[in-house]
């Protein structure tokens, strides 16, 4: 009878083992490495992006801004559809 206890007690922790390796934590892995293709006004967003809180009264940041803006929404600056 007692063998009958251990082998259902190795039978859970064999299932238990099991289930932890394939639901348990994963290691974490590196995220996806995105690499920008060169726009245009890749290197005016990066000086709008240097000059901080001043970036917001400057006329070409704002124009660079809009032009992302009308490139990321496919020419609805505005969010709405075409």
């Amino acid at each position: 009878m007692r063998w009958v206890i251990a082998l259902s007690g190795a039978a859970w922790i064999l299932i238990g083992a099991v289930v932890v390796d394939l639901w348990g934590p994963k290691p974490p892995t590196s995220p996806a490495r995105i690499e920008a293709v060169g726009a245009k006004g890749d290197a005016e967003l990066g000086r709008c992006r240097r000059l901080g809180e001043a970036a917001k009264d400057d006329a070409t940041c704002r124009m660079a801004w809009a032009s992302a803006r009308a490139h990321f929404f496919d020419g609805c600056v505005d969010g709405g559809r075409p």
